[in-house]
């Protein structure tokens, strides 16, 4: 009997080494997706939302990606810059995933928080650098580290890049009121205008240091450099006032994509819409959902064409799964 069944589990083994030897090995299907959002939260709705249990704290959890980008503007313009509404915002959006945050400055964040209607008001360069002690803090930098290939911009250190799904993603900190050109009501005005100078700089730097090996990219900002672009003449060290502080950035990047013959990704927050806008052959801009009218966060889905090897981009709403449609102005 003891004969039989050890004969019996000898079989059963030599079946199920066989079973596994010829399975094949189930390969997960690597993540290209990637979220991203801007100009929030301002609303009690978004901050119901964008709790663990609202509407977009659930499909963030439920939906696997890369990593979250948010484009600055973590609060309403009509709210005072404190330091406690701009720590509890940083709590908020940095907990909402367990992928790296990715975060680069806005004007509500520091270039407008000397507003004439806020109380109290600051110094804007002032809360430029505590936005950037508090959001860039040890924290951030151990998970944001992880993603492929990350690196700061040593002259500007909210300025990164790193590589995703064959593509390189870049951020620029280009904020609202012509980058801090404009509005300037309590720095020293030509103290800001250098800063501004020296952002533009670096900015342009940072974007010629591309990798030409990348297969697409995707450069991030905050200011919606499209729809407010003016007739002035660009903005320089000559040119401080009555110039248009953006022009400088939408030839660059007209030239970049000219130069680098590959899809280029433009995203920014700062206006209402959500909406995307074909700008040349290979250059698409997307305006990132937030700033009241749109309480939802992008998902962008990277896939490669098998015909060409192209990257393409396929951008849907998180909230409710459906494709961006709306072209924008």
């Amino acid at each position: 009997m003891m004969g039989n069944m050890f004969g019996l589990m000898s079989s059963i083994i030599v079946l199920v080494s066989a079973s596994s030897l010829s399975a094949s090995p189930i390969e997960a299907k690597p993540v290209t997706d990637f979220l991203v959002m801007a100009d929030m939260p301002y609303t009690i709705i978004d901050h119901k939302n964008l709790a663990p249990t609202g509407l977009l704290g659930k499909k963030i959890a439920q939906t696997p990606h890369g990593f979250l980008m948010h484009l600055g503007d973590m609060k309403a313009g009509a709210e005072p810059c404190t330091d406690k509404l701009l720590t509890t915002h940083k709590q908020l959006l940095s907990t909402l995933t367990e992928q790296p945050f990715v975060f680069t400055p806005g004007d509500n964040d520091w270039t407008d928080c000397d507003r004439e209607n806020l109380t109290p008001r600051y110094d804007e360069l002032e809360r430029l650098a505590f936005i950037k002690e508090l959001m860039f803090d040890k924290a951030y930098l151990e998970k944001v580290t992880t993603l492929t290939g990350f690196k700061r911009q040593t002259s500007m250190t909210e300025n990164a890049r790193w590589q995703f799904a064959d593509v390189e993603f870049m951020t620029l900190h280009i904020a609202g009121t012509h980058n801090g050109r404009r509005q300037v009501l309590k720095s020293d005005k030509q103290m800001a205008y250098h800063h501004a100078d020296l952002r533009d700089s670096n900015n342009l730097s940072w974007l010629a240091q591309a990798d030409p090996k990348a297969k697409a990219y995707v450069i991030a900002f905050q200011a919606d450099i499209y729809t407010h672009k003016t007739e002035q003449a660009a903005c320089s060290e000559l040119v401080t006032a009555n110039c248009d502080g953006f022009k400088i950035y939408r030839d660059a990047l007209a030239q970049f994509a000219q130069s680098v013959e590959k899809p280029v990704l433009v995203i920014h927050g700062d206006t209402g819409e959500f909406c995307q806008q074909k700008l040349a052959a290979n250059l698409t801009r997307l305006n990132a959902p937030g700033d009241y009218m749109f309480s939802d966060i992008a998902q962008v889905s990277i896939t490669e064409s098998k015909d060409s090897n192209e990257i393409n981009w396929q951008i849907t709403s998180l909230k409710t799964n459906k494709p961006l449609v709306r072209i924008c102005n």
